[in-house]
């Protein structure tokens, strides 16, 4: 589905956490070529392992790592600037099919607004956006996938995607939140989708819920122990995507297992 990723690298010890996780999260996505990708920060103060050569030896030992645990096909790409907006210009520049990133930081507060790299990168890539939390535990093999819809057009995508990973593991959940604030129209638009996935996934629930739409998620993928929640976004750069508070993004700052974020 994805067989090209960009895999965004970077020097801290939580980004370690990353190889537990890649290896499920690879079949998933069917991923066949992976970009390792660092941008070296030029807005803040220079470091000694901040120069190219040692980025690029760097990037050598993972890459290596990544070819004999996983076998897939690995390249470099170094970039200068901010993190979030180069990684989203590299995607376009090599024709990336997805970008995988870890995010390290849960906080709803001021890092989560400036400083997460992660959930800026979620605002601006014009493709999908694969992020792995820090602290995600590995789940088995057969953990079931998870599609979040309210039945708009923004989810469809995500709803494709959904699908086509059904190939790789047959099982899972749809899951609609019924937002107090709704008035209606949202059960009218969810009601086919849902209706369709009974109809055609005998292996796939769908379940209804009622409450704040980030945190019913968020909460189900982690009592279900989901191997992937997979979740659309409105777009690449609306109002409502730049502000932090859409469900897309509150999901993704807030979940503990790996979230795909579709356009």
């Amino acid at each position: 589905m994805l067989k090209h990723c960009i895999l965004s690298v970077d020097y801290s010890e939580k980004w370690e956490k990353i190889f537990e996780h890649l290896p499920g999260v690879i079949k998933l996505l069917g991923v066949e070529r992976l970009s390792l990708t660092h941008v070296v920060e030029t807005h803040n103060r220079p470091r000694l392992e901040d120069n190219d050569s040692a980025i690029a030896h760097h990037l050598e030992k993972i890459a290596k790592r990544l070819q004999t645990e996983l076998n897939v096909q690995v390249d470099q790409v170094i970039r200068h600037g901010f993190p979030a907006s180069e990684l989203a210009a590299a995607a376009r520049k090599i024709h990336a099919d997805g970008i995988i990133a870890l995010n390290r930081n849960h906080s709803a507060g001021r890092a989560a607004l400036f400083g997460n790299v992660v959930l800026n990168l979620t605002r601006v890539s014009s493709v999908p956006v694969v992020v792995i939390p820090a602290d995600a535990e590995r789940v088995p093999d057969d953990s079931p996938l998870m599609l979040a819809t309210d039945g708009s057009d923004s989810s469809r995508n995500a709803q494709r995607a959904f699908e086509k990973m059904l190939a790789r593991i047959d099982h899972g959940f749809v899951v609609w939140v019924k937002d107090a604030h709704d008035e209606g129209h949202a059960e009218e638009r969810v009601q086919p989708v849902l209706q369709h996935f009974t109809d055609t996934y005998p292996k796939v629930e769908s379940r209804r819920l009622s409450g704040d739409p980030a945190e019913k998620l968020v909460s189900f993928a982690s009592q279900e122990q989901v191997a992937l929640l997979i979740i659309g976004k409105r777009g690449n750069t609306p109002i409502t995507e730049l502000m932090v508070g859409s469900t897309a993004e509150a999901v993704a700052r807030a979940s503990h297992c790996p979230v795909l974020l579709v356009p």
